[in-house]
């Protein structure tokens, strides 16, 4: 009979990425309300900090994943903060590069992760999720990235027309949705070429899900699963 901290290892290990979809749920419900003002950016980093510490437990299965992802979130970390305190934008454009490839490089894993699950379980269905939240910060970040690099890579309808982080993962939720309510636009080749992308991305992330996971739950015939 297994000891009691064995059992709640064993438990903590089936729920990788309950931890992290909180996490990322958090961040979309909240930053709204947090990231205006002059404590705004703290309390963006304080949400994704929340993300970076659950998004490398999400991949701790294997050694060489942890390691990747540590060495990703650990610059993203400290350059983030750095950010805060200094506000030098070079910060704020390498700490993007490191908080890009961790999103990409755990969204990867995820992905990896559900697609090879034989059985499907909560966690699998929260990893599910998990990895389509993340391709949506990937892509804001990406976004935040050529605007930064480019000034000018994107046309705002709103009257500040301002390009905030924020404003980022608006915009990217609606592309990776399909949505497309026309008030943010790209005006560059490369701007447009990230919006295709992820909107492509999205579409096909849905429909190879759907068929694994019916595939998974054992509604296909035995040949529909190889």
């Amino acid at each position: 009979m297994r000891n009691p901290l064995a059992r709640y290892l064993a438990r903590a290990r089936a729920m990788q990425f309950h931890y992290l979809l909180a996490s990322l749920i958090l961040l979309l419900a909240v930053y709204p309300y947090v990231g205006a003002g002059p404590t705004g950016p703290a309390a963006l980093k304080v949400l994704s900090s929340f993300i970076l510490i659950t998004g490398v437990y999400a991949v701790s299965n294997r050694r060489r994943q942890v390691v990747i992802a540590a060495l990703l979130a650990v610059p993203a970390f400290g350059l983030g903060w750095l950010y805060v305190i200094t506000g030098n934008p070079v910060i704020s454009t390498a700490e993007s590069v490191f908080t890009l490839l961790f999103y990409a490089f755990t969204a990867l894993v995820g992905l990896s992760r559900v697609l090879g699950e034989r059985r499907i379980t909560t966690d699998t269905i929260y990893g599910a999720v998990s990895v389509y939240l993340l391709m949506g910060l990937t892509w804001a970040t990406a976004y935040g990235l050529v605007e930064s690099i480019s000034p000018g890579s994107f046309f705002s309808s709103h009257p500040d027309g301002a390009f905030t982080f924020p404003t980022f993962i608006y915009y990217s939720f609606v592309t990776l949705a399909t949505l497309g309510y026309g008030d943010i636009t790209p005006i560059t080749d490369q701007a447009r070429s990230l919006a295709v992308l992820e909107t492509v991305s999205g579409t096909i992330y849905i429909a190879v899900l759907i068929a694994r996971l019916v595939a998974a739950a054992g509604w296909l015939p035995e040949t529909g699963r190889e």
